[in-house]
């Protein structure tokens, strides 16, 4: 009975969202907004319980225990950083305190650059030196199968023009002027021809996705009403 409750109650939310094509009719039109702001409200408890059984309560158990440690810098760096973690806490709920501002505002400032550089350090470990890596690598049966060239070229070139696309120099004319290369503009075409087709390609199968949800679940109600 409460599988049967949770599909409806997500067939209906998918209803809402997919009212968002509509417009903004009366009454219809919030349908959208409420599912919204069920999926914002609902991910921020999820977040909040998530974050407290496995980050917080972990770390005020290990942190009373002297022979546990979270990081290699012994038990006293523990406290250290849970203080200072719950100082920035305290600093963020000062927020509506104008005179305060300037406090709270520090701490968003290092929060980003923190996010900032372990988001690009990932971002470069885990994203781009393995897709170059996997662009320049070679399949074993390259020589004897066409389709795995014509493939290995593709992505080679698709690549490295999805990277200059985002690349723009020019060159100084003799009247003053600026312009790019010929050759500049033909890089950046094919780049943003492959970016435009990868973004369609991305589009589509999210599109694809939701509507084999939405058909499954129609299916389900279907045989759950026979």
């Amino acid at each position: 009975m409460a599988e049967n409750t949770i599909t409806i109650v997500s067939f209906v939310l998918t209803l809402m969202v997919f009212s968002y094509l509509l417009g903004d009719l009366p009454l219809i039109g919030n349908l959208y907004r409420v599912a919204v702001y069920i999926f914002v409200g609902m991910t921020a408890a999820f977040t909040l319980i998530v974050s407290y059984e496995g980050v917080i309560l972990p770390y005020l158990q290990d942190i009373q225990n002297q022979s546990t440690s979270w990081t290699a810098l012994g038990w006293r760096a523990d406290i250290t950083i849970f203080a200072a973690a719950l100082l920035f806490g305290l600093l963020l709920l000062l927020k509506p305190v104008k005179s305060l501002t300037w406090l709270t505002n520090s701490v968003f400032a290092v929060v980003i650059v923190v996010g900032a550089s372990v988001g690009v350090v990932g971002a470069l470990n885990g994203t781009l030196f393995p897709l170059l890596h996997a662009t320049v690598a070679l399949p074993d049966d390259l020589t004897a199968d066409f389709n795995a060239l014509v493939d290995t070229l593709l992505i080679f070139v698709g690549t490295m023009t999805g990277l200059y696309y985002f690349h723009y120099q020019v060159r100084a004319r003799s009247d003053g002027s600026e312009e790019q290369s010929r050759v500049g503009r033909g890089f950046r075409h094919i780049g943003k021809a492959f970016l435009v087709t990868a973004l369609g390609a991305i589009y589509a199968s999210t599109l694809l996705t939701s509507l084999t949800i939405l058909t499954e679940r129609i299916g389900f109600l279907f045989q759950f009403g026979a």
